[in-house]
């Protein structure tokens, strides 16, 4: 069993989308309802965190290091001290809705989900926010729309459905930024875990991290069970690796637990960190 330890102990109430800012040399990621930014480093085990002004569904780093963030229905730029800036509003922006979960592609266009916080079924939307300020609707009907990311190669884009137990998998056009035929990549029984965030190794293996599950499936670019990385906490939510590829940070959730719950699970909340395995590699 691979060790996991915590990296740091946040008592995050909904920690989410890690990802490594190699402009900054940390680990970024969100505690969605502190709400905080923040901005950790594993060489000193310091953690900046910036308060946020609402409910933070990611940040996002595009290529020369800006920082983007979803608050609410807004997306917005954070500066150097940790002030937010709007300059876009999503598409179904209403009272109740968040955008949640979001990547850059290679062209640096931003795809993004917005979620209906009742989870109302179908009620999700994936969007492409293009550097020219321009929102494209790209599919819809989503539950609880979250973890997304491409292949190695770019030309397969995944995208998550937790409430439905559901991965997609989609043609991708990278020059247009297109998707087509979608279909189901990945299905599992939500009782035993809902397939929350999501990251594609840089061998083609997709990493889906188990809300409720307290588990990693490591999936293979053919959709079948390779590994699975056991946590020591019922609610971990998404994962990123470090620049070298050897270690795995994942963020996890306290929301939902009580009393008893947290004494019996402490590291809920805390930014997790385990040795990951390089064994192999993936076919896409």
């Amino acid at each position: 069993m691979t060790e996991v330890m915590p990296a740091l102990n946040a008592k995050a109430v909904l920690g989410e989308c890690p990802i490594w800012s190699s402009s900054r040399g940390r680990l970024l990621w969100v505690d969605t309802l502190g709400p905080t930014l923040n901005l950790f480093d594993p060489a000193t085990g310091d953690n900046i965190s910036w308060p946020m002004p609402g409910p933070v569904g990611f940040v996002a780093e595009d290529a020369t290091g800006n920082l983007i963030a979803g608050i609410g229905c807004d997306v917005v730029a954070v500066d150097a001290e940790g002030s937010a800036r709007r300059f876009a509003t999503a598409p179904h922006a209403r009272p109740g809705v968040r955008l949640n979960d979001a990547r850059f592609d290679r062209r640096g266009r931003l795809w993004l989900g917005l979620m209906d916080e009742q989870l109302t079924a179908g009620s999700g939307y994936l969007y492409r926010l293009d550097p020219d300020g321009v929102w494209h609707e790209c599919d819809s009907g989503f539950t609880l729309i979250n973890g997304l990311d491409w292949s190695p190669d770019g030309q397969t884009f995944y995208l998550t459905d937790s409430r439905r137990g559901e991965i997609y998998a989609y043609d991708f056009d990278e020059d247009e930024g297109a998707l087509r035929s979608r279909r189901v990549f990945f299905q599992m029984d939500i009782s035993t875990g809902k397939p929350d965030g999501l990251l594609v190794d840089p061998h083609g293996f997709i990493l889906s991290v188990l809300f409720d599950g307290a588990a990693i499936l490591r999936l293979t670019p053919d959709g079948r069970l390779d590994r699975r990385f056991d946590l020591p906490v019922p609610r971990p939510t998404s994962c990123a690796l470090s620049p070298m590829g050897d270690r795995l940070y994942v963020t996890t959730a306290r929301l939902g637990l009580s009393n008893e719950d947290l004494a019996r699970v402490p590291l809920s909340g805390a930014l997790l960190s385990l040795r990951y395995p390089d064994e192999g590699k993936g076919d896409g």
